[in-house]
Formats: structure tokens, sequence, C-alpha cells
């Protein structure tokens, strides 16, 4: 088997290993529903709506040509996991597995759960192994340039340990990519070694765009969709709505989304909530109690500032903050969080949509209510590219 084929099989068995936990009847779809509910922080049917609307089980040959094609090339890939979406490992370790034969993964300790389950159905994969796939989770991780080869000769046995070092424009030795914080991301870049290329994936968020033409009605319905998956915890997760007209209009849609939320939570009801985000609701409330209206339901909750000068960030707890906006002032209110924006979902036409995406040429475009199925072409975050 050729290097090209080897990447994409071991893709695609890194997909079958997610189907299964997707099957509710499959041992480890059972046991994923089992645990999930446990370490995720998402309600039982918050856990089924992840499994079985959002992991990414069905991509077209076009997808698996570019996750491919855009992956890099090293001897072995270090992954460092968040615990923000519990579907999350996936991806990462479908894109590990297109980057190297060789797959360390270090799961969240928060939610070890999909991460755990998808190395166990691979590492008893015989079509993994022949692709010299090999996946091994770790507590640790060794990313200075010697320790990263003595941890992976240990660990998977390959070769000598003491060779020459990699020439600075010779393909790395290792790629690091670590899922998380800005904070943690600028930390193990720093511990890194030269002989590992890390790439960052920290924090992110989304905006929903509702144009000039969009029904209201229709739009709300649409954003709720893609707020409820993950809680609204993961970089896909819209905070923002921003609506294309008057105040009036932003009104009309945000108390369309405090209704459209309500539904959505009486059918996948929001995680329990710790002190923590509890607080963090109460201040915005207050906030936005001052300056606009405030809407809040069983697990959820609505902002409106009618006259912003800035944006004021809501919690990620089902939460979403509506302003009204015009393509001319998108600039100057997006400037601020235009580095973060990892998603743009959008819908009714107008000017806006073209303005926002402008600002933030590598966030995800689509369309509402499909902010949280991206194609698996590459990683969920395309700011790294």
């Amino acid at each position: 088997m050729d290097a090209g084929a080897a990447r994409r099989t071991r893709v695609e068995r890194v997909i079958a290993a997610g189907a299964r936990i997707a099957d509710p009847r499959d041992p480890l779809g059972e046991e994923a529903r089992r645990r999930l509910p446990l370490t995720s922080g998402l309600s039982p049917e918050g856990v089924e709506l992840a499994l079985g609307r959002h992991l990414e089980i069905a991509p077209s040959r076009g997808e698996l040509d570019a996750l491919v094609a855009t992956s890099g090339r090293a001897r072995r890939c270090h992954v460092v996991l968040a615990a923000n979406v519990c579907t999350a490992p996936l991806r990462a370790i479908a894109v590990a597995a297109a980057t190297a034969p060789e797959v360390f993964v270090r799961p969240s300790r928060r939610d070890p759960v999909v991460a755990e389950l998808l190395a166990r159905a691979l590492q008893a994969d015989e079509v993994f192994a022949r692709a010299q796939g090999a996946v091994a989770l770790v507590a640790d991780l060794q990313l200075d340039d010697a320790g990263e080869r003595a941890a992976g000769d240990a660990r998977l046995g390959d070769g000598p340990r003491d060779g020459p070092r990699a020439a600075p424009d010779a393909e790395p030795r290792a790629e690091l990519h670590v899922y998380g914080t800005d904070r943690t991301v600028a930390t193990l870049r720093a511990q890194a070694g030269p002989g590992v290329l890390v790439r960052g994936h920290g924090a992110g968020l989304g905006l929903a765009v509702v144009g000039a033409d969009a029904d209201l009605a229709e739009a709300a319905r649409a954003i709720a969709s893609d707020v409820v998956p993950f809680d609204q915890r993961g970089c896909l997760s819209p905070r923002f709505a921003l609506v294309e007209g008057s105040a009036g209009r932003a009104e009309a849609l945000a108390r369309a989304l405090h209704e459209a939320l309500e539904l959505a939570g009486a059918q996948v009801p929001r995680g329990p909530l710790d002190g923590a985000a509890r607080a963090e609701i109460a201040m915005y409330r207050a906030t936005l109690e001052a300056v606009g209206s405030f809407w809040e339901g069983e697990g959820h909750g609505v902002g409106l500032d009618p006259a912003p000068r800035a944006l004021l960030l809501p919690p990620a707890a089902r939460v979403v903050h509506v302003v009204p906006v015009t393509a001319g002032a998108a600039a100057a209110l997006l400037a601020p969080i235009r580095g973060a924006l990892t998603a743009i979902g959008a819908g009714g036409g107008g000017q806006l949509a073209a303005a926002a995406s402008a600002l933030a040429p590598r966030a995800r475009a689509s369309a509402l209510g499909w902010m949280q199925r991206p194609p698996l072409d590459g990683p969920v975050d395309l700011r790294t590219l």
C-alpha cells in the first residue's frame, strides 16, 4: 500500500470507528451513551443529539480527498484534546491519522470518553494496522526534540533513538495538534522542540447573520438548531446574532429566538450548570437589562442591545447576544473579535453577511442551521491552514 492510499485508509478506519460510537446498538455506542452524560456536561438528550447527528461518519469522497490533501506529513503526530465538544476527537484523530502513521493522543481529563473509545476500536482494527496505523493514549507529552523521539521509539518501536536532527527545511519528525485555549496553545508551542511542527487551534466562536430578506421566525429556528448542540460550547456555536436592519427588527428576531430556544430545549434540555456559569449568566443578564432587554427560559437566554457600540460576549450556555447592524458598521463592531471567528452562518441575503465574511475570510461559511455540520475536509478551525 503506497503512502497516499495508507493515509486515506487510516482516515476511513477512524470514521468507521466513529460510526460504531454513533450506533446505539453497538457496544461502543452503548458505552458512550452511558458515560458521556457524566463527563460531557450534556443532558442524555444532548448526548444523543451529538452522537446521532453531529458525529462526522458520512463524509463525501471529495471531503476525504480534501482532508488528506490539506493534512501535514510527519512520522508521528501528537494530539492534545479539549473537553468543550464531546465528538471533537473523531475529526482530530482523523486529521492526525492523515498526517502520520503513529498518533499519540492526550485526551481531555474531564471528558476522555470518545477518544478512549476510538483508540480502543482502532487498536483492534487489522485494516488500520495494515495501513501502518497505530494510536496510543498518553497522559503526558514529551515535546523537546530528543524527548519526542524517545517517546515515540519507546511506545511504538520507531527504531534507533540517537539519529541526526532533522534539517530545518526537512519534513518535520512530528506534528503537535493542540485543541484548547489560546494559553494552552502558547504553552505547548513554547515546550515543543525544533523537530516538532505545532498547529494550534485556540479559542473560537460562531457568528449568525440575519440578512435583510430573511424570514425572522425561520431564521430564529435555524439559529436555535445551531445553538443547542453541545450547549453552545464549541467553536462553531453562534454566540452573536447580527440582524441587518433596524432595532425593531432585531427585537423581533430576539423574541422569535427566545421562543425557538424554548421549544428546542423542551426536546433537548440543557445540561446542568455549575456555579461559575450561573454567575456569568447573572452578570450578563444585569448588563443587558441596563442597556437593552433580556429574555430567559428554563435552559437558555437571549440578550438584545438595540444600539451597540461594542459586542458583549455572552456565556456559552445557550445564551445569544442579538444586535442590529448595517453592513457599513460591521467592520468596527466585529474588529475586536474577527480573529476569534471560526464560523459564520448566514441567511436572508443582504450585504451584511458579505461584510462579515470579508472581515474573517478563514471562518467557515454556511447557511443558518448548518453551522454545526461542517464537511469533514480537515480541522474545524481553518484559521491555521
